[in-house]
Formats: C-alpha cells, structure tokens, sequence
C-alpha cells in the first residue's frame, strides 16, 4: 500500500494540479472500496469518492498541516457515508425510488417477504403510538381502504384534518423507523435495507 509523504502535500499546498492528481491516483481505489463497503451504493460510492477529493483540493493549502493524512481522508468519507444513509433512511422521495427497484425482489424472494412481514410488526408497533384517533383514521385509509372524504364523513370531520392527520402519522412512522433503517445497512445488506423501505411504503 503506497504512502503519501510530505514533498507531494507540500506541492498540493501550493496548488500543483499534478501532485493532486498523483493522490487521487493513490487514494481513489482505496476510498471508493471503503465508502461501498458502507453505502452498498456503487454510484453513491463513486459520488462521494469524488466529494471527499473535491474537499480535499479546497482546504488545499492546509493539508501539509495534517499529521495523519491517510486517517483523515478516511474520515471525511466515513462521514459523508454516514450523512448519506442518514438522508436515505428519512427522505421519502428516496423510499419511492427504492420501492420502484425492489418491488420484483420482495415479490419473488421468500426470504425477502418473512423480513418484510416482521417489518411490518414495527410498523404495526409505531402505529400505536399515535393519538387514538389517528391511529382510527391511519387504519381506515390503510386497512379499510376508504378514501379521505368517506373517512371524513364516517367521523365527521373535514377533509383537510383527516389528510393532515394521514401526513403527520406517515411522517411519524419513517421517523420511528429511520433507525431500524440505518440499522440494517450498517449491519451490511443492501438487500436487507431496501425491505426495511418496502414496509414503510406498504404503510
């Protein structure tokens, strides 16, 4: 494994291009292979590769001043790893993504439908922590399938409150469930976390 000494940070420091381009070829491999390891994400892997080399140039004429260098770069990336999944496992617009990619593999996999079910428990389990009546309108929509203005009527309120409460209870649900989310992508199936979407969604 090659080492970066002082000469080449030296150059970098003074804004050699070709210096820089010399620890991007030492380093690139190295860092994809460990942000993967953690984001499963091959495109995530390569974006945030070239995040961390992107920070590095800009705080460029610091980094002679640096005296584990390979500890730090390894560091900016486990952190903007980190960022990532926890962006992942919050933002419903990157569950509806996910749920478009593994609706086959949830389908087809046996395996895959016995993790969803038990996901479903935490579900089931957050829904009770909502206030009595959301937890009424959340299984109306959901396990009656009426729509809000059959649900508004039926307790005799107005549209808006029976939306409102819907968004408020869904929102509640991937928060309590981000952490299992997290969770299971550290333990390190990418597999795995794509089901933990699917009962979220399912929801």
């Amino acid at each position: 494994m090659e080492t970066i000494d002082t000469s080449l940070l030296l150059l970098i420091s003074r804004g050699d291009e070709l210096a820089f381009k010399e620890l991007f070829r030492i380093y690139r491999d190295r860092l994809f292979n460990y942000i993967f390891k953690i984001t499963k994400s091959r495109e995530t892997a390569e974006e945030i590769a070239m995040d961390v080399f992107l920070k590095l140039w800009e705080c460029r004429t610091s980094v002679v001043e640096i005296k584990n260098f390979p500890s730090f770069v390894f560091l900016i990336a486990r952190n903007k790893s980190i960022d990532f999944l926890r962006e992942a496992a919050k933002n419903p617009v990157l569950q509806e993504l996910v749920w478009e990619e593994i609706q086959v593999l949830s389908d087809e996999r046996s395996d895959g439908k016995v993790i969803v079910n038990e996901l479903q428990d935490k579900v089931n389990r957050a829904i009770k922590y909502l206030s009595p009546q959301r937890q009424t309108v959340f299984r109306l929509s959901r396990e009656e399938n009426m729509s809000y203005d059959q649900i508004a009527k039926h307790l005799q309120l107005s549209k808006s409150t029976i939306k409102n409460h819907m968004l408020d209870s869904l929102k509640f649900i991937r928060t309590h469930l981000g952490a299992v989310i997290l969770l299971y992508w550290f333990i390190g199936s990418f597999r795995i976390m794509y089901l933990c979407q699917v009962a979220i969604l399912k929801s």
